[in-house]
This record gives C-alpha cells, structure tokens and sequence, in this order.
C-alpha cells in the first residue's frame, strides 16, 4: 500500500513492511509528521493516528471519564485492526509521546523500537518539586483563561514569547477552538498513575530525543526516562521542544536511520 488511505477516522496508512506507528503532539494532528512518513513509507507501513479532538479523529465523547486510556485503547485497536498481534516501531512527540509511552509500559512484547521526542508525562514529576509546580501552575494558567488566551500560553510556552502573535489569524482561531481539547490532555496526563520505576520494563531499543533550547519541564522529563530505560539513547538537537515540526527534516532523518539500524 503506497498512497495514504485513511481506513479508520484519524487513522492513516500508507507504505507496506514493519509497522510504524506515529502519534503527534497537543494542538497537532497527523499532519506533522508527513516528512518522516514521506521517507518511512518507502520500506515501512506507516500507521499515522489523528489522537483524539484533533485533525480528523473522532471527538472525546465523555469529558468527565477522559483520561489517557481513551487515547490508547484506540490507538492500540486500531493497530490490531491493521495488523492483528504483530509488533511495531512506536514514535511520539509531545502528548504523543506521553501516549506512547503509556502503551510502551503497558505492552512492552509488542515494540520493535520506541522514539520519543521530550514526552510529557508530568505525573512523573513528583508532587511539591519546582518542576511539578511549574506545570500545575501552567495547566492551570491555560485552564482559567480564555481559549484564545489559552491558546497563547501554550503555544508560547512549548516555542518562544511571541509565537502566537505571529501566526495568521485563520490559525490562532483554530488552535483557539482546541483549547478544550488541550486542557483535557493536561487532565489525562497529570492524572496517570504508572511510575518511572515502572518504564524499566521497556526492552526494546529506545531513541529519546530533545531540544537543547525547550522548557525545564520537558528536560526533566527526559532524564528521569534516561535514568530508568537500561540502554536507552539520547541525541540533542540545536531545537526547541517543537522541533519534530520546525526541524522537520532533520528530525525524521534521525528517526528513520535509527530504525533502519534495528535487525
């Protein structure tokens, strides 16, 4: 299968070989990673999932009972849909990451690889640190403001004071009617409950990757993953958080060179 085919609701497939599953950051959609599927297609088949509330996927249907699960679960029923009990790459970038990461814990046997660019996964920052405070203070900020201002806060926050104001105002409005969305995310992902310690069940070859230039948060992040993953790798990039879609290229060449150096 060379050309994408959306065969589920959110859930692009194109290429044919090992599978690769790819999922995007908050206020993001598939989309952001055409690059890398572009060049992973040619020998891989790509699984390139909308997560839920953005680009074509199904809205969430209870917001009361949202947590990650929602997000997972249909993720992982999609891919046995696509290729039953056979194992996979996993890439995640961002909320995709913390979404990757999850099913990594929870499915350990069924990974070729996983790549993760700076996942946040908050509730691993333990309760009363700085760090901790800092996103608590953040979901918060974006929470009690308005989505516009919400909007501006978080995509300032993961790029630089003043990011915002620079977008086309056909953007702002459409991130603006995601905010809902985002502080959902922010729920699912400060209220799971895996810990660290728990990462070390992970086998597979893992790619952690970050910008030298994104928030405390996100680096922290990373190196409590680097101190619990035997064996995990870590490669830096001159980026900010953001870089799987402002560094695009450079990014996906990294990503589809270390899978192609798995047996």
């Amino acid at each position: 299968m060379i050309a994408s085919e959306q065969v589920f609701p959110g859930v692009r497939v194109s290429g044919s070989g090992p599978a690769v599953v790819l999922l995007h950051s908050s206020l993001s959609s598939s989309r952001q990673w055409k690059q890398l599927v572009a060049t992973l297609s040619q020998s891989c088949l790509c699984i390139n999932i909308d997560l839920l509330g953005y680009g074509s996927a199904p809205k969430v249907s209870n917001a009361g009972n949202y947590s990650l699960n929602c997000e997972t679960e249909r993720v992982m029923n999609s891919v046995n849909e696509l290729i039953a009990d056979e194992p996979f790459h996993l890439i995640g970038h961002s909320f995709g990451g913390a979404n990757a990461l999850k099913i990594s814990v929870e499915h350990p046997q069924r990974l070729l690889s996983l790549s993760l660019f700076e996942p946040v996964a908050f509730h691993l920052l333990a309760k009363g640190t700085m760090v901790r405070e800092q996103v608590d203070m953040f979901a918060n900020n974006v929470a009690t403001s308005s989505n516009e201002e919400g909007a501006r806060i978080f995509t300032n926050t993961w790029n630089k004071p003043g990011f915002f104001d620079q977008l086309p105002a056909k953007m702002q409005k459409l991130m603006a009617l995601d905010i809902d969305k985002v502080n959902l995310d922010f729920k699912g992902l400060i209220s799971e409950n895996y810990t660290a310690q728990d990462t070390q069940i992970i086998q597979c070859p893992v790619n952690l990757m970050r910008g030298i230039h994104s928030p405390n948060i996100s680096q922290t992040l990373i190196e409590i993953l680097l101190n619990e993953i035997e064996g995990a790798n870590l490669t830096e990039f001159d980026a900010g958080h953001m870089a799987p879609i402002s560094h695009s290229a450079e990014v996906a060449q990294h990503i589809s060179e270390f899978i192609d150096s798995i047996d």
